[in-house]
Parts: C-alpha cells; sequence; structure tokens
C-alpha cells in the first residue's frame, strides 16, 4: 500500500462531499445523528491536511509541513479523542452507559488537550520522517519521563475504542468494531507510522457512518411514501 498527496487529497475529496451529504441528512431527517454526520466530513478535512504534509515533505517548504503536521495531530492528537466519546454519548440510550460515555468525553477533552497543546508551544517537540511512504510523526509528551509510551498508547486507544464498543446502539458498536479491526491491522503492518495509518483507515471505515445516514435518509423516505398513499 502507497500513501501520498494523491491519496490523502482523494480520499478527502471523497469524504467531505459524503460529510457534507450526511450533516445535510442529519439535519433534515434526525438531528440526533448530527455529530456521527460530521464525522466523515472531519475525516475528510483531516486527509486533507496531511495532503498539504506530503506537499510539504516533497517540496522542503517548512509553512505546509507546520500547517499539515499541527493540522492533522489537531485531529489525531485532540479531536477525536473527546468527539468519538461524544458521538456515543448522544446517540446512547441507557443511562448508566450514558453517563460512562460523557466520563470519556471529559478525559478525552483533557488528555488530548495534554497531547496536543504542547505541541504549539515547543516546536521542537515534533519532528516528521517519512517511512515505507507513510508519516511518522515523532511526539514528544509532557509525561515522557514518566509514563511509558505504551501506556499513554493503550489510553489513547482505549478513550476511542470503549465508548464504541459498550455502546447499546447498533450502528456505533458496529463502528467500534471496524475501528478496532482497523488497529490491529495498522499495528501488525505499519506500526512504524501507526498514528497515520490508522487515521486513513479510520477515514475510509468512516464511509459506514455514511451508510447508516443513508439508511436513515431512505427509511425517512419510505415512511414519506407510505404516508402519501395511505392519504391517497
Amino acid at each position: 500500500m502507497c500513501f501520498s498527496a494523491s491519496v490523502s487529497f482523494i480520499l478527502s475529496a471523497v469524504l467531505i462531499p459524503t460529510g457534507i451529504y450526511c450533516v445535510k441528512t442529519a439535519i433534515a431527517k434526525d438531528i440526533e445523528y448530527l455529530s456521527m454526520a460530521c464525522s466523515p466530513l472531519a475525516f475528510g478535512i483531516q486527509q486533507g491536511l496531511e495532503g498539504i504534509l506530503w506537499l510539504g515533505i516533497d517540496a522542503g517548504n517548512p509553512n505546509f509541513i507546520a500547517l499539515g503536521s499541527l493540522g492533522f495531530l489537531f485531529f489525531s492528537h485532540w479531536f477525536w479523542l473527546f468527539w468519538i466519546p461524544f458521538l456515543a454519548f448522544v446517540l446512547e440510550r441507557d443511562r448508566v452507559l450514558k453517563d460512562i460515555s460523557l466520563l470519556f468525553v471529559i478525559v478525552g477533552l483533557l488528555y488530548g488537550a495534554s497531547l496536543y497543546f504542547p505541541l504549539l508551544i515547543h516546536e521542537n517537540w515534533l519532528s516528521i520522517q517519512t517511512i515505507h511512504h507513510s508519516i511518522d510523526y515523532q511526539t514528544r509528551l509532557i509525561f515522557n519521563p514518566f509514563v511509558s509510551r505504551e501506556l499513554v498508547c493503550l489510553l489513547y486507544a482505549s478513550l476511542i475504542l470503549l465508548p464504541l464498543l459498550i455502546s447499546s446502539h447498533q450502528s456505533v458498536k458496529v463502528f467500534g468494531f471496524l475501528i478496532l479491526l482497523s488497529v490491529i491491522v495498522a499495528v501488525l503492518t505499519f506500526y512504524y507510522a501507526f498514528i497515520s495509518v490508522w487515521c486513513f483507515f479510520a477515514a475510509l471505515l468512516s464511509l459506514y457512518l455514511a451508510y447508516v445516514m443513508y439508511r436513515i435518509d431512505a427509511i425517512a423516505m419510505s415512511s414519506c411514501y407510505k404516508a402519501s398513499e395511505l392519504n391517497l
């Protein structure tokens, strides 16, 4: 598998209009699905930012490299850590699971902030290199001397996966298992550039969320059609 600016931009070009369709569908049919609907759009923007990073690397442009890398990491190191739990929280019906999801939102918001915002202050805490046509984001963390990198990664994955996997909402749970599968594949095959590759796979899998929104749209249209037939 080869990753490049063109791959990132193609995926972005697919996900952004798909995400716009999802958002419009959620607003028109069921506003509770808006957080889910926004996810493909956000993944599309993130992939576009990595495309800019690829251009910067190829051209040796430090401005593109800074914009692309910090923009990409905004999503990977902060946004997804609270947005994915928030997605599960909004759609959860079970009171206990909803409270647990809210806890994940709060922890993800704070933990993600501790991962991302120091990179904005300390320029030398982030370095970029390419390995086998993939981007390796090498970051220094504020708790590096005290906490192992493995524990940091475990907490990161848990904040993303657990709210999805424990959800009582079928579509959310299915998305969680798909993301878990992508984690396993990324670790086994692209461990040297895990964040970049996992986000790429997750972006592809967000098309499942577009399918969920399509089903909502189709069901709503079918219901309207049946209602019109009854009125006739």
